[in-house]
């Protein structure tokens, strides 16, 4: 995996065109990766990854759903069957 420097790439985005491996985004100074770039063209390959994560922060976005009543329960029940 390629790793490529935030100030890098603000310096030449165009460097996304010409890039066809995964690459991580990384700050350079204190080395936290802060992304990973995919390639257009492995996309559906992490189709089911991208919905496991949508889901996974929706939960927790609306946690204080879960223990508000049973009533609310019966609808993140439903809800579960979607995912």
């Amino acid at each position: 995996m390629v790793q490529i420097g935030i100030s890098d790439l603000s310096k030449n985005p165009a460097m996304l065109d010409k890039l066809h491996d995964l690459a991580q985004i990384v700050n350079k100074k204190t080395l936290d990766v802060k992304g990973v770039f995919i390639p257009h063209e492995y996309l559906d390959m992490f189709d089911k990854v991208f919905e496991e994560i949508e889901y996974k922060k929706f939960v927790k976005r609306n946690n204080s759903l879960k223990s508000s009543s049973i009533e609310d329960e019966t609808i993140l029940d439903g809800l579960d069957d979607v995912y």
